[in-house]
């Protein structure tokens, strides 16, 4: 083989190397409410991260942005559209960013919706799966029981579907798979470790016997947890939680408890960002992408791990 031809077939190669990496074409939009708690906090944490694992650089591969209310939300997709991004990830406010969202498309600009819908067209949409949240973890519950013993269950409505959803798949898989254990219903304000210790002050005081508590979010279990050291409780033998953040995974690793949560991770936004960039790829992808929650207890607790994470 002559030197022309070893060299023209070194630079096809490297051609057709970068062909198959090629960055996007345009830039990639992430619209993003600001962090009024630490589940959105590590959703930009994890955003960040997720843009370096793709090479992409801010400003020029991506563009973050975050906002106090719906008003400024709708305003910052405009911004994005005069950016001429090719495609924008957004994590609505709530359903009153859907006329904003509704100008992405008509601007040929690719749509992936993360969390929470917008009422109209998308052209992905990638989530969490609450209501498997509560039937693994009444899986988890009702297997580590026995089939005997008492349950409490935390209610909290303040946070709409999300609470409908984690009960009522509980509930179900109780109901259906684990008759021989009692539910008893008790009710929180919010998802806030405050929330928890006041839930759990008062369950503890009306159910002098329980054997697990199912607790929906994690920062009300570390609160539920609180309370029943401080009652010196002993019956209880089981807590669980929800979302995945790294306080109550270190928690888990520490508790004399038996404790587990379901994940609902902010690390999801991953998986939308990697959605945008396959469809600028050109490749196809579903069109509705829900992330199966994982049972994280003192086994394997060590392996979901971040210290950088602010969640």
């Amino acid at each position: 083989m002559s030197i022309w031809k070893r060299a023209f077939g070194t630079v096809a190669s490297l051609s057709l190397c970068c062909s198959i990496f090629a960055a996007p074409t345009g830039m990639i939009g992430v619209v993003l409410p600001a962090a009024d708690h630490g589940w959105l906090s590590a959703t930009s944490y994890f955003a960040q991260q997720k843009m370096k694992e793709l090479g992409l650089k801010e400003g020029t591969g991506y563009k973050l942005v975050t906002s106090a209310n719906v008003n400024e939300q709708a305003n910052q997709i405009d911004d994005m559209i005069g950016l001429k991004c090719s495609a924008i990830v957004l994590l609505p406010h709530n359903n009153e960013v859907s006329v904003a969202a509704a100008k992405i498309l008509t601007h040929g600009i690719k749509l992936v919706v993360f969390d929470r819908k917008v009422n109209g067209a998308y052209t992905a949409y990638v989530a969490g799966n609450n209501a498997a949240m509560g039937t693994e973890s009444a899986d988890y519950i009702g297997s580590k029981l026995g089939n005997k013993g008492t349950v409490a269950v935390m209610n909290t409505p303040s946070v709409g579907s999300v609470n409908t959803d984690r009960v009522g798949g509980f509930k179900k898989v109780m109901a259906e798979k684990y008759p021989g254990i009692k539910m008893v219903d008790v009710t929180s304000s919010g998802y806030s470790m405050e929330d928890g210790l006041k839930m759990a002050t008062d369950m503890l005081v009306a159910y002098p016997k329980l054997d697990a508590v199912f607790s929906t979010d994690d920062e009300p279990s570390i609160g539920i947890l609180q309370a029943i050291k401080e009652a010196k409780r002993t019956d209880i033998k089981l807590v669980s939680g929800g979302g995945g953040t790294q306080t109550y995974f270190n928690t888990i690793g520490k508790s004399n408890m038996s404790l587990f949560t379901a994940t609902y991770s902010p690390s999801m936004i991953k998986d939308a960002i990697q959605t945008a960039y396959d469809i600028l790829q050109g490749k196809t992808v579903q069109k509705d992408k829900i992330v199966a929650p994982n049972i994280v207890d003192k086994t394997n607790y060590k392996k979901f791990l971040d210290a950088g994470s602010p969640y």
